[in-house]
């Protein structure tokens, strides 16, 4: 029996710390500015593929 290879996604989605404190959960990929609930900054801006991210990732999630 042959085995078929399954790819894994590239994206994932991050917790990411803000300077205020604020923690949130963004996508790696995003497509959309990305602000802090908390204080209004900015956390993440899209840049071709891959988000640009100003925040502090804390972890990464599955």
């Amino acid at each position: 029996m042959r085995r078929r290879y399954i790819p894994q996604p590239r994206s994932h989605f991050l917790k990411v710390t803000c300077e205020c404190g604020n923690v949130q959960e963004i996508f790696s990929h995003a497509t959309t500015i990305i602000v802090c609930r908390v204080c209004g900054k900015t956390l993440a801006e899209p840049s071709g593929g891959i988000t640009k991210l100003y925040g502090e990732v804390i972890e990464v999630l599955d």
